[in-house]
């Protein structure tokens, strides 16, 4: 008895057979789609804040808005930087004015509260800096490596 015969006997074997080897095949392809596609996130990205005028950084959620209380200390932004050599540094912290803060935890942020509303200095500076002036923004947010190496800025 050959191959052909037996399928022409047993028909529903047959296709029980095929069936699941369909089954198996779609599956295999489904696990192989789901496992390369993007995830949305389900929570906001963490950016750094330093509450120690720049000396450590830590990371947190970037909905908090800065100046914020941290174990009894305001955190401020930080943005921290690496060069060559790889060791990271925070290159200049950012605040929002008081105003600004308020505003935006209302739910009132606008493109005027962004430009205007905050206020940068690098770390160990005693003043903070309003932002608006280009010239002036620039002469904090111009970080560069000290040995000259490529500078990357570093997320958490």
């Amino acid at each position: 008895m050959g191959i052909r015969d037996w399928t022409n006997r047993n028909p529903r074997t047959v296709s029980s057979v095929v069936g699941g080897v369909v089954v198996v095949a779609l599956a295999s392809i489904v696990v192989q789609v789901m496992a390369t596609r993007h995830r949305i996130p389900t929570s906001s990205p963490s950016i750094y804040y330093s509450d120690d005028n720049g000396k450590t950084y830590f990371a947190a959620s970037s909905d908090l808005v800065p100046p914020f209380d941290h174990n009894g200390q305001p955190a401020v932004r930080a943005y921290v930087f690496s060069c060559s050599s790889g060791k990271a540094f925070v290159g200049y912290l950012e605040r929002y004015t008081p105003k600004a803060r308020d505003a935006i935890v209302a739910g009132h942020r606008t493109a005027d509260i962004e430009r205007f509303g905050r206020e940068l200095k690098r770390p160990g500076d005693a003043a903070w800096v309003k932002s608006g002036d280009l010239a002036v923004e620039n002469k904090i947010t111009n970080i560069t490596c000290p040995d000259g190496g490529t500078l990357v800025l570093v997320e958490p």
